[in-house]
Parts: structure tokens; C-alpha cells; sequence
């Protein structure tokens, strides 16, 4: 992990990894969505580990709203991992679907841990969002330094441990092989490289 990767955009459009179906209320769809977008907000970045309550505080993001594409409030490819306090100031509103474009090319976070806008619609992500809070801005600055100081004390066993609750996977990652969607999973060869499922084989990191 460098420096800046805690709070850097993906420089590619997010792939589906997960294809699950037939759910009837789009809340079913959450276990699916943690592992997919590995248990991070996929507008500000933050992570289930950042929160005492860990996964609840998220929930799912239509990215077309239910106002304007009914047909698709439990419709996966529309859905996202999202904190509540994102998903609460998107409201029905439209911002960048990070599953079309790369959210790198709009949005970068500086040394200061402000997030800048490389285009119009990267700052309109930001006003939407309020990305720059006092609080958010803190917490990237607060995670960088750890991040950093980790790179250089690693040995320290103290500053190992907060390294890893900070970075680390959550305690509680779903088993999606247990779940069995209504209509079936297009994608269900996946499911053997979900984070769960790569922990109980030995393979998954201790950080992401």
C-alpha cells in the first residue's frame, strides 16, 4: 500500500464480480455489495472498519434512482455500497456511476486530504457529497499519517495493530456461498473468490 492509496479513486470503471437475482426487496442485495465493492463507501471511500458499528453503518445505493427507473430498485447492476451519510445526501439525485466511469478521472485527494476536481463533473460530486467536510478531511489526513508511519515502524508491534484493525478486513464477511438469490447468480463462479471464501482457504491478505 502507498501512501495515498487509502483515499485514491480507481483508475478503472468497477467490473461486476457478483451476479445475484429474484431478490424483492433491495436490501437482500447488501451481503453481495459488501464483498463487491470490499467493504468501502464507493463515493467517499470510507471503510466499515472506520465505523464502531462497522457495516451498519451502510446500506445500498440506487445509482438511478427508484423516482426515475422503478423497474430497477432491485436490479444489482443498478445498485452500490454506500455509507449513510452518502447515500443520504444523494438522495434521488444523479452523480458519477463509478461502474461506467473511472472515478480517478474526476476526483483526485491531494497531500492536504482534500478531494480536487479534475472535470465539472468530478466538483459536482464533491458539492453533492460535501467530500471536503472538516471531519472527512481529517479522517483522510489522520489514516494517511498512519499509513505513513506504519511504512516506517512496521516492526513496532503497537503501531502493527492499528495498522491492521485500520486496514484490515472486517471480522464479520459474508458467506455468499451459503445465500441462494431467488433466480439464481450469473456470476456465481465468483463466489469462490469472494473475501470469504479466499479467507477460509488461507489466501486472503491482512490488509486491503
Amino acid at each position: 500500500m502507498n501512501d495515498l492509496e487509502p483515499f485514491s479513486y480507481p483508475s478503472t470503471a468497477h467490473e461486476r464480480r457478483h451476479g445475484p437475482k429474484g431478490y424483492s426487496n433491495f436490501s437482500s442485495f447488501k451481503p453481495w455489495l459488501r464483498d463487491e465493492f470490499v467493504f468501502r463507501c464507493v463515493y467517499c471511500l470510507n471503510r466499515e472498519r472506520w465505523y464502531p458499528d462497522g457495516s451498519a453503518s451502510f446500506s445500498v445505493d440506487h445509482l438511478y434512482p427508484k423516482t426515475v427507473t422503478p423497474e430497477r430498485e432491485n436490479d444489482y447492476t443498478n445498485l452500490v455500497y454506500s455509507c449513510h451519510r452518502c447515500n443520504s445526501l444523494k438522495q434521488d439525485r444523479l452523480t458519477l456511476d463509478p461502474t461506467i466511469t473511472p472515478l480517478s478521472r474526476h476526483l483526485r485527494v491531494d497531500e492536504a486530504g482534500n478531494v480536487r476536481a479534475t472535470t465539472p463533473d468530478g466538483a459536482k460530486m464533491i458539492d453533492l457529497l460535501q467530500l471536503n467536510h472538516p471531519t472527512y478531511i481529517s479522517r483522510r489526513v489522520f489514516y494517511k499519517e498512519l499509513a505513513i508511519l506504519y511504512r516506517r515502524s512496521h516492526d513496532d508491534k503497537q503501531i502493527h495493530n492499528l495498522y491492521i484493525h485500520a486496514f484490515g478486513y472486517p471480522d464479520d464477511l459474508p458467506d455468499l456461498n451459503s445465500l441462494k438469490p431467488p433466480l439464481g447468480n450469473s456470476l456465481a463462479f465468483n463466489v469462490r473468490e469472494s473475501h470469504h471464501a479466499r479467507k477460509m482457504r488461507g489466501e486472503l491478505n491482512n490488509v486491503h
